[in-house]
């Protein structure tokens, strides 16, 4: 049973319904172990200075670069200073939207759960937001910093996720990218075929961590003491004759 990590409340226009905060993902990417190759020993990081010498963690402080080479030093408590809030709510200051957010923005997701004697308030809530298509757009404090977040209905649940700030996003104008012709009809037609002929209704756990299987299937082989293959995988190349391809994709949807 998932326990919660954080218990405070979603604030808005003055009404205040207290929530317990649950992580809402689970990762379950492949760990490796840093080892010494000569004896299979783990590894240790060690922290140094500029002259390779070793430094002690509590010697260690946390400085901002002014300018070249000068910092201003800031104790833990001096950056606490900096987050305003001093209880734990999540102050919702808008509601938007749901479909006029980029989803580009959204981060890492939590679910939402009512405190005990809370239910009611939290039910009227989830309900206003999934009636009205509506976001709470708002902040909360979480590991020590200040995070904007958006809260939504999500099977008669409140989700919240933090979200990256519109200029951390990298302007895909500054990205450079060749100029592209206007495509050819008959080509448009086929490649949106093809695209209708892969359609189907999204399904999450359709979709597996196929690297992580390939991972732990390749473990399990080299324990047994099997040879693998590291060949590189080729890369692909520019179809030469794309109409040519199509058509080949196409015949072969059909069958």
């Amino acid at each position: 049973m998932p326990r919660s990590i954080w218990n405070g409340g979603v604030s808005f226009a003055g009404v205040d319904v207290p929530v317990k905060v649950f992580g809402a993902t689970d990762p379950q990417g492949v760990q490796f172990r840093e080892l010494h190759e000569r004896d299979g020993g783990e590894i240790a990081h060690l922290l140094v200075d500029a002259d390779g010498r070793e430094v002690d963690r509590k010697d260690v402080v946390k400085g901002f670069e002014v300018r070249p080479g000068e910092y201003v030093v800031l104790t833990d408590d001096e950056i606490k200073a900096a987050t305003a809030p001093k209880r734990k709510t999540v102050d919702i200051e808008h509601f938007v939207p749901r479909e006029q957010i980029d989803p580009d923005l959204y981060d890492r997701p939590y679910y939402l759960a009512p405190q005990d004697g809370a239910e009611e308030a939290y039910a009227v809530l989830t309900a206003a937001l999934a009636k009205t298509g509506r976001v709470g757009i708002g902040r909360v404090v979480l590991r020590s910093r200040e995070q904007l977040v958006a809260v939504m209905e999500s099977d008669r649940m409140l989700r919240m996720h933090t979200m990256r700030f519109a200029d951390e996003l990298v302007d895909p104008d500054k990205i450079d990218l060749p100029r592209t012709r206007k495509p050819d009809k008959r080509m448009l037609d086929m490649a949106a075929r093809l695209v209708d002929g892969l359609s189907g209704p999204f399904k999450p756990g359709k979709y597996r961590d196929t690297y992580r299987d390939r991972v732990l299937k390749l473990v399990k082989r080299k324990a047994k003491g099997e040879e693998i293959d590291t060949t590189p995988a080729e890369a692909p190349e520019p179809s030469e004759d794309l109409m040519a391809a199509l058509e080949a994709s196409l015949e072969g949807s059909k069958r």
